[in-house]
């Protein structure tokens, strides 16, 4: 009803105002009874007759062009109730959509981070392997170095231990304690 033109509803008022008050341009029911007595010309009686049908067949096609306009705005008001809730709809599921972009990013965004956190405890896991192996290894090459200090200790004769002559490698491993 809101882009209805006005001429159309002009044109629908003055239909309503004309089935309301009927036209009396010939005369009512009870002066055509009162001619169709007097007169005895049967064509004037037919001529009254077919004006009254006339008449109510307008009558009547009157009303049902205002009984299908009515239905008709009925109809278009329907319609445009449905549009709207169509509408409505289609925003309901963009608003959705987005939604479920917005929890896909949020649950993508935890994965990642969860990955990064994975990645951050490795690199801390290898490096800290890393570490422990160098550890290792310098305790695996400093007892290898102490086994050979004992092991040269315990070859070194009687002499060599009351001249107090320490071999070499025990030499050695002095220098590099006194210098850490």
């Amino acid at each position: 009803m809101k882009n209805k033109p006005i001429f159309n509803k002009k044109i629908r008022e003055n239909r309503e105002q004309n089935i309301q008050t009927p036209n009396k341009t010939i005369g009512s029911e009870e002066d055509a009874k009162d001619e169709s007595s007097n007169t005895s010309d049967f064509d004037i009686s037919t001529d009254i007759n077919s004006a009254k049908d006339l008449k109510a067949r307008v009558k009547f096609l009157e009303k049902e062009l205002a009984n299908k306009e009515s239905e008709i705005d009925f109809l278009k008001e329907k319609l445009t109730n449905n549009q709207e809730i169509l509408l409505d709809l289609i925003e309901d599921k963009k608003s959705l959509r987005k939604l479920v972009q917005d929890f896909e990013m949020k649950q993508l965004d935890e994965r990642l981070n969860n990955f990064q956190q994975l990645q951050t405890k490795q690199h801390q896991m290898e490096h800290r392997l890393f570490v422990t192996k160098n550890l290792l290894d310098e305790a695996r090459h400093e007892l290898d170095i102490r086994g050979k200090v004992i092991e040269d200790l315990e070859k070194r004769g009687l002499r060599d231990y009351l001249m107090a002559n320490y071999p070499q490698s025990y030499v050695q491993y002095q220098k590099n304690v006194t210098n850490k």
